[in-house]
C-alpha cells in the first residue's frame, strides 16, 4: 500500500480559486433572489369646484359698452385776423353764453367805426334840417330822398364797422367748459384759426354700437339704464335720442345715442359706460359662468366631471348676459360643469370636488 501523496502548491491554489468562485455564485444567487420593491406611483388628483347644470328662465338683458362724450364739442375760431392782445379764459374755466374769451387787436376796425359814427351823426343832423325845410315846402321830394338815402347808407356802414370790431373778440356761444386753448398773448391769429375747444358736459351723450341682433326698435325718449365702472354702486338713466336706421359699413352695427343728466359733473367724457335694456326672456336656458369657458384656437371648450375624471366638451355660446353665457350646444341639464380649477385640465385626469372655500366637498 503506497503512502498518500502530499498536495502540491498549484493544486491548493486551484482549489482555493474554485471555492472563491463558488462562494461568489452562491452570494449573487441570494442577493438577486428578491427584487427591490417598486413604489407604486399614484395619479395626481386635481381639486375642482363643480356646478350641476339645470335649465332656468332668465331675463334676456342686453349689456353693451358705450363711450361717454360731451353733449357738444366745438372749436371756437377767430372771425378776423389779428394779434392776440388779451385772453380772458383758460383751460378748465366754466364760461357762460356771450362771455368774451379772447380779444384781438381791433384798432384798425375801431377807426373805421369811429369814422362811420361821425358820418352817421352828420347825416342825421342834416336830415333834421331838411325835415324842417320840407315842412316849410322849401325842398323837393327828390332832394329829401337823397338825404334819407345818405342816412340809411351811414347807418349800414356804422353797423358793418361795429360788426368788424365785435368780431375781434371770441365769444362763447353757449354755457360750457374750456377744454383747451391753442394761442398765447402776442401771437398772430389768422382768420378762421381755432383758438379754444369748448365742451358742454351737462348733459352728456353716450354713444354705442349695437349689434344687429340687439338693434330692435329703440324709439326716441326710451329710458335706458347704465353704470360706470369707476363709479361703483351708482346707476344712471338716459333717454335714447338717436337710433340709426341703417348699419354702419363693414361691421353690421347700428349707432345709438343716449343723453343723460350730468348736473353733478360726475360723468366725465371718455369714461366707459355699460348700458342695459331688456330684450325679453329665455325659457329653459342653460346658463354658465364665463369663467368656466376656455377660448381655444377659435373654439370655446369646457370641462365636466364624469366619474371623477375630466371630460372636455366643445360648446357654442348663444349670447352673453352679464358675467354669464347662454349655451346653445354642448351641455345638457344634469352635467357636472367644472367652474373652478378648469384651467390646465386635460381629458381623463382624476378629480376631487372642493367647495368654494377650498374644503373637500361632502359626497
Amino acid at each position: 500500500m503506497s503512502p498518500l501523496r502530499k498536495p502540491t502548491r498549484s493544486t491548493l491554489v486551484i482549489w482555493s480559486l474554485i471555492v472563491i468562485m463558488l462562494g461568489l455564485i452562491v452570494f449573487s444567487i441570494f442577493a438577486r433572489r428578491k427584487d427591490p420593491e417598486v413604489a407604486a406611483v399614484s395619479e395626481k388628483s386635481y381639486p375642482v369646484e363643480i356646478l350641476i347644470l339645470a335649465p332656468e328662465t332668465i331675463k334676456d338683458e342686453v349689456r353693451l359698452p358705450g363711450r361717454i362724450e360731451p353733449f357738444m364739442r366745438a372749436l371756437l375760431p377767430t372771425d378776423k385776423p389779428g394779434r392776440v392782445i388779451s385772453i380772458q379764459s383758460d383751460r378748465g374755466d366754466v364760461v357762460t353764453n356771450g362771455q368774451v374769451l379772447l380779444t384781438l387787436d381791433a384798432r384798425l376796425w375801431q377807426s373805421m367805426l369811429d369814422a362811420a359814427d361821425i358820418e352817421l351823426r352828420e347825416a342825421e343832423k342834416e336830415l333834421v334840417r331838411w325835415n324842417d325845410l320840407e315842412a316849410a315846402g322849401a325842398v323837393s321830394s327828390s332832394d329829401m330822398d337823397q338825404i334819407r338815402t345818405r342816412v340809411d347808407r351811414a347807418r349800414i356802414q356804422h353797423r358793418e364797422a361795429a360788426t368788424h370790431v365785435a368780431q375781434c373778440s371770441v365769444i362763447s356761444p353757449t354755457n360750457g367748459i374750456i377744454n383747451d386753448r391753442f394761442v398765447e398773448v402776442g401771437e398772430y391769429a389768422t382768420e378762421g384759426m381755432a383758438v379754444f375747444e369748448l365742451i358742454v358736459s351737462d348733459p352728456v351723450k353716450i354713444t354705442l354700437d349695437v349689434p344687429e341682433r340687439d338693434a330692435g326698435p329703440r324709439l326716441p325718449h326710451t329710458r335706458v339704464e347704465f353704470s360706470v365702472g369707476v363709479l361703483p354702486g351708482r346707476s344712471f338713466t338716459g333717454d335714447v335720442t338717436f337710433a340709426a336706421s341703417a348699419s354702419q359699413n363693414g361691421n353690421h352695427t347700428f349707432r345709438m345715442e343716449i343723453v343723460a343728466d350730468n348736473s353733478d359733473q360726475r360723468l366725465k367724457p371718455g369714461m366707459i359706460a355699460e348700458l342695459r335694456y331688456a330684450r325679453g326672456s329665455l325659457e329653459q336656458a342653460i346658463v354658465v359662468p364665463l369663467d368656466a369657458i376656455i377660448p381655444l384656437r377659435g373654439e370655446h371648450v369646457v370641462f365636466i366631471d364624469q366619474d371623477a375624471r375630466a371630460v372636455r366638451r366643445q360648446v357654442k355660446m348663444d349670447r352673453l348676459i352679464g358675467s354669464r353665457a347662454v349655451i346653445s350646444e354642448g351641455l345638457s341639464p344634469g352635467d357636472r360643469l367644472i367652474v373652478r380649477g378648469n384651467r390646465g385640465l386635460v381629458d381623463g385626469v382624476p378629480l376631487h370636488e372642493v367647495t368654494a372655500s377650498g374644503s373637500e366637498a361632502t359626497p
